[in-house]
């Protein structure tokens, strides 16, 4: 999947959503994975590549209609990406609170 307009210095939060879709077009959730994309430093605002997020997927759960526990049935996954930037330079306070 690809980040686009990554700025230098900044670093995004993600987030990889998978489900399994089965014949009729219903959704199973199958797995989440959260993790940081560390900051580049290039010149200028970016798209950056993300690659190789894995998921482990048991067969039981296999909603693909084949044969039971069998690893040659054609499974149908979705994959969903949410991204924010973690470094935004906004402070909520500048003092600290009176004790």
């Amino acid at each position: 999947m690809t980040l686009k307009n990554i700025c230098p210095g900044k670093r995004t939060a993600l987030a990889a959503i998978l489900t399994e879709v089965d014949s009729q077009g219903s959704e199973y959730p199958r797995g989440m994975k959260t993790m940081t994309i560390p900051a580049h430093s290039g010149p200028h605002c970016r798209d950056i590549q993300v690659r190789c997020i894995k998921f482990v997927v048991p067969e039981d759960l296999d909603v693909s209609g084949g044969s039971p526990l069998s690893t040659c049935d054609r499974r149908r996954f979705k994959a969903r990406f949410i991204a924010h930037s973690i470094d935004a330079g906004f402070q909520c306070c500048n003092t600290a609170a009176p004790v």
